[in-house]
């Protein structure tokens, strides 16, 4: 039992349920009511299958991120290390190539399914990242974080990607247009909240990264500087989501608007005025924690905002 845990632990799976909730909530709240009359391309238990394979390549990132830190976090976070006290580091190999194997092999299934093989090479080139982010990318300024960033935004493409009615004739052009804007929307939103979240993350760990000879963010430009960037990240997503809350009351989504408000806008503003003021490490990892916090908001307003249309 001790070692099931420690897996879990291993692989994040409180970000791998939000990555795959994610997938699903927008295939079934945003794609599916949208086809109107139409049958979706993928069956409920392919989608499902969709987010399983997704979560699976995830979880070997994490994988393979902890493998590639072993030494960095047995110096500098021993009390939170798995990796050679609950599972040895000759699993990890096949943990990750097991996951990967699932992972890609589920994808490349739903890829044929839907009569488009290429489909699989978004989840072979998201695998091959993340092995290259943990070995090489993470140790270099916004690089890596921008491809974690990426990597969580491309979770609100997939249903897109697999839904072939989209391409077809039959569906109306507004109702193509509404899940392409709604898409965008969130996928812009993951990418800015997980890039503050993993500039936040790497100050946290600056000590270690100096240690190792990493050039990220706050040990190149400083703690304070960075600071600063996380918070402008924070301050142009308020701005894009008050144009949204704007577009909302416009259109008489009161319900949307106040939505926004009180689990959107509120959540980041209290995290950014803090964040200019941060100095220590417990104050940074609060701040990591509302951007989590602000995320799974996000991801919420996808049924609620669907049950408020109704």
């Amino acid at each position: 039992m001790q070692k099931i845990l420690a897996f879990f632990r291993l692989i994040r799976w409180f970000n791998l349920l939000i990555a795959g909730a994610s997938l699903l909530l927008f295939h079934f709240f945003i794609v599916v009511p949208s086809l109107g009359a139409l049958t979706p391309t993928l069956h409920w238990w392919q989608a499902v299958l969709l987010a399983v394979s997704v979560m699976c390549i995830m979880a070997a990132g994490n994988a393979i991120n902890d493998f590639f830190d072993y030494a960095q976090d047995k110096k500098f976070k021993p009390q939170k290390q798995v990796l050679g006290r609950e599972i040895s580091l000759d699993e990890v190999p096949y943990i990750i190539g097991t996951l990967n194997v699932v992972g890609i092999g589920l994808a490349a299934w739903l890829a044929y399914s839907v009569g488009n093989l290429k489909l699989v090479n978004v989840f072979l080139l998201s695998a091959l990242l993340l092995w290259q982010y943990s070995s090489t990318l993470k140790k270099y300024a916004l690089i890596g974080n921008a491809i974690v960033a990426g990597l969580c935004a491309i979770v609100f493409v997939l249903p897109v990607l697999f839904e072939t009615q989209l391409t077809g004739s039959f569906m109306l052009p507004a109702s193509k247009y509404y899940i392409l804007t709604q898409m965008q929307g969130y996928a812009v939103f993951a990418f800015v909240v997980t890039l503050a979240r993993e500039i936040v993350k790497d100050i946290e760990d600056v000590e270690a990264d100096k240690a190792y000879n990493f050039t990220t963010l706050p040990v190149w430009l400083g703690v304070r500087v960075s600071a600063v960037v996380a918070g402008l990240l924070e301050v142009l997503l308020m701005a894009a989501v008050a144009f949204v809350m704007y577009v909302y009351w416009n259109n008489g989504l009161k319900n949307h608007f106040w939505y926004a408000v009180l689990f959107i806008q509120f959540p980041i503003l209290v995290n950014v005025i803090p964040l200019f003021v941060a100095y220590n490490k417990t104050d940074f990892r609060v701040q990591s924690v509302m951007l989590k916090l602000t995320m799974v908001f996000g991801l919420v307003s996808i049924p609620l905002f669907y049950w408020f249309n109704k």
